[in-house]
């Protein structure tokens, strides 16, 4: 079992790093068509600027609720809530959560494409300084 999720790593990681790397030379040729005079801003500035909000917005997705939806998270926190108060074997919120796993799908693979991409822009910013 653990051989399947390895051999799936390493494409899930290609794939998340060419897009992302095909991302920042978009955004590399939008910029230099953007800004192509250095009289305000260069477009390797925009870049580091662009690079740190790609970073922030990727993190601040990543600090959602991981795939548990708003119901599941209800009722684990009813189930954690009729634990304390009945002291009793109840369904708690480990159960719950089980029942409704950790999928990683959606805006944690669009949050992981913003971090490469923003990583990918520091890096280029660094390199060409």
């Amino acid at each position: 079992m653990i051989g399947m999720k390895s051999e799936k790593l390493l494409p899930n990681l290609l794939m998340l790093s060419s897009v992302s790397l095909i991302v920042t030379i978009v955004f590399y040729f939008v910029n230099s068509w953007v800004f192509p005079s250095e009289k305000y801003l260069s477009p390797t500035d925009a870049f580091f600027v662009e690079g740190v909000l790609f970073l922030m917005a990727g993190f601040l997705l990543l600090l959602g609720r991981g795939g548990i939806n708003l119901w599941s998270l209800r009722a684990a926190i009813l189930s954690a809530l009729a634990g304390a108060v009945y002291s009793k074997d109840s369904v708690g919120p480990r159960e719950v959560f089980r029942r409704d796993g950790w999928k990683p799908e959606g805006f944690t693979r669009l949050a992981l494409i913003l971090i490469l991409t923003g990583v990918f822009m520091l890096l280029f910013y660094f390199l060409t300084l």
